[in-house]
C-alpha cells in the first residue's frame, strides 16, 4: 500500500469517527431538551413528566431532524398546554425550546 492509499484510509476514518460522534451528541443533546421540555411542562399542568417525555421522545425520534420538525414539537406542546388551559404563544415556546437546547448542548460539552 502507497502512503497515499493509507492517508487517503486514515482519513476516511477519521471523518467516519467525527461522523459518528457528532450524530451521538446531536441524539443525546435532543434526548436531553425534551426531558427539559417535559419537566417545564409537567411543573405547568398536572401531566406525569415522564410519561409526557416519553411521548415527545416517540414522536420527536419519529420525525427527520429538521426546522419541520422543530415547529411541529412546537405546536404539539402549545396544543397540549391549551389542553391545560395554558396558553404560551409559538415564540415563547420557541424562546424556551432553545433556551434548553443550548442548555443541554452545555451540559454536554462541559
Amino acid at each position: 500500500m502507497t502512503d497515499y492509499v493509507r492517508t487517503v484510509d486514515a482519513k476516511g476514518a477519521t471523518s467516519q469517527v467525527n461522523f459518528i460522534a457528532n450524530q451521538e451528541a446531536a441524539f443525546w443533546v435532543r434526548a436531553r431538551r425534551n426531558r427539559l421540555l417535559a419537566e417545564w411542562f409537567s411543573d405547568l399542568t398536572d401531566e406525569d413528566s415522564q410519561s409526557y417525555l416519553k411521548l415527545l421522545l416517540d414522536e420527536d425520534f419519529a420525525r427527520v431532524e429538521s426546522r419541520e420538525a422543530e415547529r411541529w414539537i412546537l405546536l404539539k406542546i402549545r396544543n397540549d398546554l391549551l389542553g391545560f388551559g395554558v396558553l404560551q404563544s409559538l415564540d415563547d415556546l420557541r424562546d424556551r425550546f432553545q433556551r434548553f437546547e443550548r442548555q443541554a448542548w452545555l451540559e454536554r460539552t462541559g
